[in-house]
């Protein structure tokens, strides 16, 4: 299975990039750059806004915005550090994760795997929400990894490439969204059942090691080793770097062929909200934790915004990413989620 992020089409900063692996093995661009907070308790009132016929609203929560609520995760969660495997802010995130399922989840699943690192095992986690919904079925599975990159090894200076990122996009700002989904869910039972899972080690290896996508890998392998099929996910959405300031997310031809169906509910609730950040076009092939479903055959799709300037350098902060990406790319998804 390739395990490398891997986009044919050019950045927007380049019109003849020269392609590489990266990512751990995943690459993402070319050989340019280019270019406390306390966790919110209520929810918002804007959800007309949302357009979420098919779930059913609980009573109303305190007044707040959605927006604010997904930045504050945000907050919090570059507050903690460098996330990667292994560190501090990557054992509080688990945490993190861990209060929000306990406080807004029906059930909160662990599924521990070991990864060996030299002379020493890691032991990794992914950690499922899971959310029962209103009618019994097959899930839809929401994605992202938590973990950051442990290499800033697209930095200029090279004597920086072992420094740990701080991953404001590139592992914040999927989880932000997720733990944001959370709160909502828990007011908003969804018809289908819906399982939020944040995948570790997605960003884990050296570059060019191949060694990527490990949590999301981890999972697929265990579907076919003990999972009877009627009980897979119906299908999987996969989001992963959508905080860019300049936030501009493009139709992902893995996923095009894979899940159109699911890809044409996505796009179809950004055009009916007018969001600018979704472009309607068809643009990179990207090998990130949607691909290892694919390989299954699960029809699997991707939000992620490409072309990212700080992409793991020590520049990928809080500053470089904004509320208002973050909140369109969850109301799409909240969106979907009614029409799935």
């Amino acid at each position: 299975m390739p395990s490398n992020k891997f986009p044919t089409n050019p950045p927007r900063s380049n019109s003849n990039p020269d392609l590489r692996k990266g990512r751990g093995g995943l690459c993402r661009r070319n050989d340019q750059r280019g270019g406390k907070k306390c966790l919110v308790c209520g929810l918002v009132v804007g959800l007309l806004g949302l357009g979420v016929a098919a779930l059913a609203p609980a009573s109303e929560p305190p007044r707040a915005s959605y927006s604010s609520i997904l930045w504050n995760y945000l907050e919090t969660l570059t507050d903690l550090g460098p996330r990667n495997p292994g560190s501090p802010g990557h054992s509080q995130t688990r945490d993190l994760i861990r209060r929000v399922g306990g406080d807004f989840a029906d059930r909160v699943v662990e599924r521990p795997f070991p990864v060996k690192n030299g002379e020493e095992t890691l032991q990794m986690v992914n950690l499922e929400l899971q959310f029962r919904g209103t009618t019994p079925g097959r899930p839809v599975l929401i994605g992202t990894h938590y973990d950051t990159r442990p290499y800033a090894d697209e930095e200029p200076d090279s004597r920086l490439h072992s420094r740990p990122i701080l991953g404001a996009n590139d592992g914040g700002s999927g989880t932000a969204v997720l733990l944001g989904l959370a709160e909502f869910l828990h007011h908003h039972p969804p018809s289908r059942p819906v399982h939020l899972v944040f995948f570790d080690g997605e960003d884990f290896g050296p570059k060019n090691s191949g060694v990527a996508l490990l949590g999301s890998t981890q999972y697929a392998r265990r579907l076919v080793a003990s999972v009877d099929q009627e009980q897979w996910p119906y299908c999987v959405l996969v989001v992963d770097m959508v905080g860019d300031r300049d936030l501009q997310i493009y139709r992902e031809t893995n996923s095009l062929k894979s899940a159109p169906w699911l890809v044409d509910i996505l796009f179809q609730a950004a055009r009916e909200k007018k969001l600018p950040q979704f472009r309607d076009k068809v643009r990179y092939t990207i090998y990130d934790d949607h691909y290892p479903f694919i390989k299954i055959g699960i029809p699997s799709a991707l939000l992620i915004d490409f072309d990212y300037p700080p992409w793991h350098t020590l520049e990928d902060t809080l500053e470089k990413c904004t509320p208002e990406s973050l909140f369109a790319v969850f109301s799409v998804v909240v969106e979907a989620l009614g029409r799935i």
